[in-house]
């Protein structure tokens, strides 16, 4: 009798642990762009919305690293947001959506940017991404600024 109810009960909590993963699919579908460093659509179908506010250069204790540095500034942004999906049990696995501002930006930016992701993200598992070139930030001496959406599961 335990065993059949044991059965009952996994029956009914199987599909709801098997829902409990989220699930973020990465198109390129034909037609646009085949991008190799980020993906033209993001889908989800299970987990928790995650939006992290946009990571500077700055560090712990509010110090701007990289002064003057694009490639110093970009990689501790991405440090910043490795802590920030780390608080929330995600890493960059589950981010769907980077949206990035550089001030005066240039075609080598682009380029330095795409190897940061390389560095950072898995294999396959580049998420949807905006760069958008502006004028300032709200601190003279940031250069970058990077806003992320993560999926993780329920």
């Amino acid at each position: 009798m335990r065993l059949a109810k044991l059965v009952i009960c996994l029956a009914y909590l199987l599909p709801v642990l098997a829902n409990a993963e989220s699930e973020i699919r990465f198109l390129n579908p034909p037609g646009l762009f085949q991008p190799s460093t980020f993906s033209q659509i993001a889908t989800v179908r299970e987990g928790r919305l995650v939006l992290i506010s946009g990571q500077t250069a700055r560090d712990a204790q509010s110090s701007i690293v990289g002064r003057g540095d694009m490639r110093l500034q970009t990689q501790q942004v991405f440090e910043n947001l490795q802590v920030a999906l780390a608080a929330v049990g995600a890493d960059f696995a589950d981010v769907a959506k980077l949206t990035t501002y550089v001030v005066n930006l240039k075609p080598d930016d682009r380029l330095m940017i795409a190897d940061a992701i390389g560095k950072y993200f898995p294999p396959g598992r580049r998420p949807a991404h905006t760069l958008v070139g502006i004028s300032a930030l709200a601190v003279e001496e940031l250069l970058i600024e990077i806003e992320a959406i993560a999926v993780v599961p329920d």
